[in-house]
C-alpha cells in the first residue's frame, strides 16, 4: 500500500482532513486550497503570532463559452471568517480572503481537532454546517465581541440550541 506523501495526496489524489493536516507554506497554495472545505477551522502561524478563522467554500460561475465548446471549471474562493483588528470594529468577526488571512511569511494548517475543542477542553463535536451557522451569525452582528480569534472559534464551536 502507498503511504500518503508529504503534500497529502494519494496516488495524486487529495485527502480530506477531519483532524489536523501539515502544516502548508506559499508554495504548498494549489493542494492547501483543493484540500480545505467550508467549516474548517484554520490555524495559521508566523513567527510573530497566531490566528484561527474559518474556511467557506464559494463556489464560482464559469465563464459563458464561445461557441459550443464547454465551460472551463473555475476553482471556488476561499473566504475565512477571522476577527478584525482594527480599532473601529476590533473583536467584531469579518469575512477575508485567503490572501488577507494567510500571509506570505506564515504556515497554515487545516486544525479541527475536535471542532475547536483543543483549544479549551472537551466541547461536543458538532456539525460543520452548524459552525459555519454560528460563524455567519457572529458576521452579521456588531454586538458580539471576542478578546481573541481563540475566543472566537470556541464560540463558534458550541452548539447554541441546547441550552
Amino acid at each position: 500500500m502507498k503511504e500518503i506523501n508529504k503534500n497529502n495526496s494519494f496516488n495524486g489524489k487529495i485527502v480530506p482532513f477531519d483532524r489536523v493536516s501539515e502544516w502548508y507554506d506559499a508554495d504548498g497554495l494549489k493542494v492547501f486550497t483543493r484540500a480545505v472545505k467550508s467549516g474548517d477551522i484554520l490555524e495559521v502561524r508566523s513567527a510573530r503570532c497566531s490566528h484561527w478563522g474559518i474556511a467557506i467554500r464559494i463556489p464560482q460561475s464559469p465563464p459563458t463559452p464561445k461557441g459550443n465548446a464547454s465551460p472551463k471549471p473555475v476553482p471556488d474562493e476561499i473566504m475565512v471568517y477571522h476577527l478584525v483588528h482594527s480599532s473601529q470594529a476590533r473583536g467584531q468577526v469579518g469575512q477575508f480572503t485567503m490572501e488577507e488571512f494567510w500571509k506570505p511569511d506564515s504556515k497554515i494548517r487545516i486544525n479541527n481537532t475536535s471542532n475547536g475543542s483543543c483549544i479549551f477542553g472537551n466541547a461536543e463535536i458538532i456539525p460543520k454546517s452548524n459552525i459555519l451557522k454560528n460563524a455567519h451569525t457572529a458576521h452579521c452582528s456588531t454586538q458580539l465581541k471576542w478578546q481573541t480569534c481563540t475566543d472566537f472559534i470556541r464560540w463558534s464551536t458550541i452548539d447554541h440550541n441546547n441550552g
